[in-house]
């Protein structure tokens, strides 16, 4: 499956919000996917069915779509099929799926998820990953793009404080899929590194 070929080079802007937070609201986020969209999105990366189906309802734009799962103080995201397919029929574009080594009792094998999502549902999947080692394993395993969202959230990744540009150069310089810079990804020139840097 493709990464959408619209996303190259464009900016992705995460719409989300922690459980309990005040914008954790379904209008709320709507119109904040509005605002980015105005503003130069070239897609959105939504958690969550009722999100997506929003957001799906604004645009044609990519949406990344993902469901988060917490345990024992770590979220762990999209980690089973029928999550996956929720997402998808909510109009997600690609479904994000934690590809790191941290075990769970609910999660499913990631690399059968993997396949799955691109099997059954015929869609591209983002693997969210921490560390190199992870972003090749799931590169073999079939995902279509990597994005480097858990680094420095993992006890593989936790000595990483900031962005993970180390991690970005590495991925860019030996991947055969694309590479997204997920998270901190703070400002205009963050965003002009990244691209220079090959994102």
């Amino acid at each position: 499956m493709p990464f959408p070929e619209q996303l190259r080079h464009g900016l992705i802007v995460s719409c989300q919000a922690a459980q309990g937070d005040p914008l954790d609201d379904t209008a709320t986020l709507t119109r904040i996917a509005a605002s980015v969209l105005r503003g130069g999105a070239q897609g959105l990366r939504a958690e969550g069915v009722e999100h997506i189906r929003a957001f799906r309802s604004l645009t044609d734009k990519p949406i990344i779509g993902l469901g988060k799962r917490y345990h024992e103080g770590e979220v762990f995201i999209t980690p089973d099929f029928a999550t996956a397919r929720a997402l998808a029929e909510a109009g997600a574009s690609i479904i994000a799926v934690d590809c790191t080594d941290r075990e769970a009792s609910f999660r499913e094998p990631w690399p059968v998820l993997v396949r799955r999502i691109r099997g059954q549902l015929d869609l591209p999947v983002l693997a969210d990953i921490a560390t190199a080692r992870e972003a090749w394993q799931a590169i073999a395993a079939g995902a279509d793009a990597v994005a480097t969202t858990l680094a420095g959230y993992t006890p593989a990744s936790r000595s990483l404080v900031g962005t993970a540009w180390d991690l970005l150069a590495e991925l860019v310089r030996d991947s055969p899929v694309p590479v997204v810079l997920e998270g901190r990804v703070e400002t205009p020139a963050d965003y002009r590194r990244a691209l220079d840097m090959g994102a």
